[in-house]
């Protein structure tokens, strides 16, 4: 099926429709406020029936399949950082899982993206894939997006596809998720995921409270940008306090949750400092949410990694920058 390309958008053009569509499970409007990537556009005749775009959040980008633990994880992931769109397509009936799959596999391919995992009906992991996915945009969609209007997670069949793929590009990089499921007798549904790499304005406090529980939920960890500590020191910044009341608003919601705080480093200097330093650094957080905010210590696990958990290169001061960081991780 052929493509061309638009700057970096990706058009995907498709035949005609094979036959007609069933109204009830075909919509035919885009959900208000909806619109295609700039970056990858829709297959022919696709109707948007969900969209989310936050200007900065993670999203976990599959590497391998599913882990087979029924909590939506895989064996193997990365976090891309930036700004997310998520898109859910209902694709018109007629057209196979299989030609959605190729058409966005030939665009982002000539579009020079570098494919970093891909799988298909017997290796992606069946719906326990599709749910690792599906599940977090489709709560923050309205818990009912994916039952009603399209089926990513009803392919009991095992007709999922799925690529996490990337392009490098000097304004910053672009990291893609596609998942395209179909069960049989009823149209097929993609959700597409574009994180663009951007990075945070200074002093912004990205984070929230919803943020936070967004986050564990779909990776089970999430970085705490708004944290800020004195050079080479345990001392929290002033400038940590909003993220810190964050940090105890999401706790407060329910007093049940256990969490870890886990903190790390660079690889600047020597891996005994830098192993101490980040527990410092993450005792230090969890010491401020209970003398300040009440939290119970007993919630409250405090890790360090030092540099042995990095989200970027170290070779330059951005990579560096993004390595010093603490989470907030799922226990």
């Amino acid at each position: 099926m052929p493509c061309r390309r638009t700057g970096f958008a990706i058009l995907l053009l498709a035949a005609a429709l094979a036959g007609p569509a069933r109204a009830a499970e075909a919509p035919t409007k885009d959900v208000e406020g909806a619109k295609d990537s700039p970056i990858v556009s829709r297959f022919s005749g696709a109707v948007i029936v969900g969209y989310r775009q936050q200007d900065y959040a993670a999203l976990t980008l599959p590497l391998g399949p599913s882990a087979g633990d029924r909590k939506g994880r895989f064996a193997r992931s990365r976090t891309a950082e930036g700004r997310v769109t998520s898109i859910a397509y209902a694709i018109p009936q007629g057209k196979s899982a299989l030609e959605v799959f190729r058409s966005y596999e030939r665009a982002l391919a000539a579009a020079g993206f570098r494919v970093a995992y891909a799988c298909g009906v017997d290796t992606c992991g069946g719906y326990d894939f599709a749910a690792g996915l599906a599940d977090p945009v489709n709560r923050a969609m309205g818990g009912d997006l994916f039952n009603l209007r399209i089926d990513l997670l009803d392919a009991t069949n095992g007709n999922v596809q799925s690529l996490t793929a990337r392009l490098d590009r000097p304004e910053g990089g672009v990291d893609v998720s596609l998942l395209v499921s179909q069960d049989d007798g009823r149209p097929a549904g993609v959700l597409l995921q574009v994180v663009e790499g951007r990075p945070m304005q200074a002093g912004q406090v990205v984070v929230d409270a919803k943020a936070m529980g967004e986050g564990l939920a779909s990776a089970g960890h999430v970085a705490l940008d708004g944290i800020q500590f004195e050079t080479d020191s345990a001392v929290l910044k002033p400038e940590s306090d909003a993220t810190l009341a964050q940090m105890a608003a999401f706790l407060t919601q329910d007093p049940r949750r256990q969490v870890a705080i886990v903190g790390h480093t660079d690889t600047v200097g020597v891996i005994e400092h830098n192993l101490a330093l980040s527990q410092a650094r993450a005792a230090a957080v969890a010491k401020a949410l209970t003398a300040r905010f009440g939290i119970a210590p007993a919630r409250l696990q405090a890790r360090g990694l030092g540099p042995y958990a990095p989200v970027a290169g170290n070779a330059t001061e951005a990579g560096r920058a993004r390595n010093r960081r603490v989470e907030l991780v799922e226990r």
